[in-house]
């Protein structure tokens, strides 16, 4: 008589995949963009260390440049 196998789940599946995602954030650069750097000027819309708009790319994934505003007001 044919006995169907059953599947061996992993125990530690969920726990793999937190820290998988963890790691992930981590080495992105996801909150650093241009409006919570401290050379974006809100009033102008613009770089002030280039004086420039920068590309929408740039604007949403970071530039080399990038330096972390401390003065966030939340």
């Amino acid at each position: 008589m044919y006995k169907q196998p059953t599947p061996i789940i992993r125990q530690n599946i969920y726990l793999e995949l937190q820290s998988d995602l963890v790691r992930l954030i981590a080495n992105s650069r996801a909150y650093q963009n241009c409006l919570n750097c401290q050379h974006w000027s809100n009033e102008r819309d613009l770089c002030k260390k280039f004086n420039t708009k920068p590309p929408t790319e740039v604007i949403v994934y970071s530039c080399p440049e990038y330096l972390d505003d401390d003065n966030i007001p939340f």
